[in-house]
């Protein structure tokens, strides 16, 4: 005889950005499949074609406003790809301080006002109810006021935030001149006042000392430690067991993050599924057979493929497509990031714990300390009286494709143009991997697969399966671009 199966389904789901549905299949008291779906169409990919080449440096960062930084970084990498031209120092460095500063930012808002809140229901003797409720807890009011403290550091570099149209395939057309620099510094300087008075209760240094499990345990003893907003976190996921839920697939995507002056990515970059390996961006292949997209190029590489709406599939759940890399769903961003990187802290929790919904929000929370120390550096080695940008001639046709880690994981971007003009522009969104539907094969996307064996009977059925959803720090915009 069968175990009857429960189908519960989420949505809206809330406290995430973007339209997203989630239905899982229950039985005995567990999770057995699941399916995450986009819900909302925006189609950024065909309103691009017939438009000027460069114009995608205008438009791709509309597709979401907290990392719109990103999307540019991307769409001007493309077009560099067509059109090589030595970037200046100051225009790598300012690059990555805005590409820090958005993932920063996104990181906060993240984790105070999305996934924090959730810790905050009374389901346990040490729940941070007082500390992390939604709207009227404690540690809200400093995380705010921490993200409008560095908010400068964008309206410096970038001119504005979001939309700007600082980033070109050049560099940074916003040069600053030593009094911005000092302000900028000043800004960052606040920041890291929150970090270590709020966020750690320990120096930043200190912190990044770190080395593995034991360590996080040891420094989670000290009192001003564990009454820190992190240690609320630690304490609460390991006394409901968040180390033990929402593994995901076990293969990671990075492709490095912020390019240095040296000319390396600042982080190493890599395909790790219990070894690292380079990473070949031709290896990535999107499917649509569950998404509402024609199927006749599904499997292909992104180059190739097609954007072509089909709302009328029956056998569709979703506006997001299904990208794979060498045949497999891989998850990606900070953890992925993290583990690529090496990093020892991280990747001895992993190695400890399991890669779920504690280490998935740890790295989160320790690449922000990583960033905040490298914000300042990077700030310190710009040099006012150097250039910023150089200017790019593009060819008239031409192909070409960017990646940058956004804040949520790999982005990549395709351009093709001819006569000058758009014919095809397609995007691998970071939401798009971990939230991606089934593939043509049926294999489950991250984020799915990550459900699968959660606990999800009764009453306590929501928080779970809410955690590890959101551990991801999904945003559907993107994915459904």
């Amino acid at each position: 005889m069968s175990t009857p199966t429960t189908t519960l389904t989420f949505s809206p789901f809330v406290r995430v950005e973007g339209d997203l549905r989630v239905e899982v299949d229950v039985a005995d008291g567990l999770v057995v499949s699941a399916r995450v779906a986009g819900t909302l169409y925006r189609g950024f990919e065909r309103l691009l074609r017939g438009r000027p080449a460069m114009d995608a440096l205008a438009i791709v960062p509309r597709i979401c406003g907290t990392c719109s930084l990103s999307h540019a970084a991307a769409a001007a990498a493309a077009l560099r790809s067509v059109a090589p031209v030595d970037v200046p120092r100051n225009g790598l460095l300012a690059r990555a301080v805005m590409l820090a500063a958005e993932t920063v930012l996104n990181h906060l808002a993240h984790f105070y006002l999305s996934f924090a809140p959730g810790l905050a229901a009374p389901d346990g003797p040490h729940a941070p109810v007082e500390r992390f409720a939604a709207m009227t807890g404690s540690a809200q009011a400093g995380a705010l006021a921490a993200r409008r403290a560095l908010l400068p550091v964008l309206g410096l570099f970038a001119g504005k935030w979001p939309n700007s149209l600082a980033l070109q395939p050049g560099g940074s057309t916003r040069p600053l001149d030593a009094s911005e620099m000092l302000r900028a510094l000043s800004a960052v300087q606040a920041l890291t006042d929150f970090v270590e008075r709020r966020l750690l209760g320990d120096r930043a240094a200190a912190w990044l000392e770190l080395r593995g499990d034991a360590d996080l345990l040891r420094w989670l003893e000290a009192p001003a430690h564990r009454e820190s907003d992190l240690g609320a976190f630690l304490g609460a996921a390991l006394e409901r067991g968040l180390d033990r839920l929402g593994r995901g697939p076990g293969a990671y995507l990075s492709v490095g993050g912020c390019e240095t002056v040296e000319g390396r990515p600042w982080l190493r970059p890599g395909f790790f599924d219990g070894e690292l390996h380079e990473v070949a961006l031709e290896r990535i292949t999107e499917h649509v057979k569950h998404s509402w997209f024609e199927s006749e190029r599904s499997g292909a590489h992104p180059s190739e493929a097609s954007t072509v709406p089909a709302p009328e599939r029956e056998d569709a759940y979703s506006w997001a497509k299904a990208p794979r890399y060498g045949g497999r769903p891989v998850e990606t961003g900070p953890l992925a990031r993290m583990i690529c990187d090496g990093d020892p802290l991280v990747g001895d929790v992993v190695a400890v714990r399991g890669p779920g919904v504690l280490a998935r929000m740890l790295a989160r929370l320790h690449e922000t300390v990583r960033l905040v120390v490298q914000l300042r550096r990077w700030i310190h080695d710009v040099d006012p009286a150097e250039p910023f940008c150089r200017p790019t001639e593009l060819p008239a046709s031409g192909a070409g494709w960017g990646a940058v880690e956004a804040p949520r994981g790999t982005l990549v971007h395709w351009t093709r143009f001819a006569d000058g003009r758009i014919t095809d522009y397609q995007i691998v969104t970071p939401t798009g991997w971990n939230f991606s539907p089934r593939d043509d094969a049926d294999v489950p996307g991250p984020a799915e697969s990550a459900l699968v064996g959660v606990p999800a009977a009764g009453l306590g059925a929501s928080p779970k399966v809410m955690h590890v959803v959101r551990s991801f720090d999904p945003c559907l915009y993107c994915s459904v671009h």
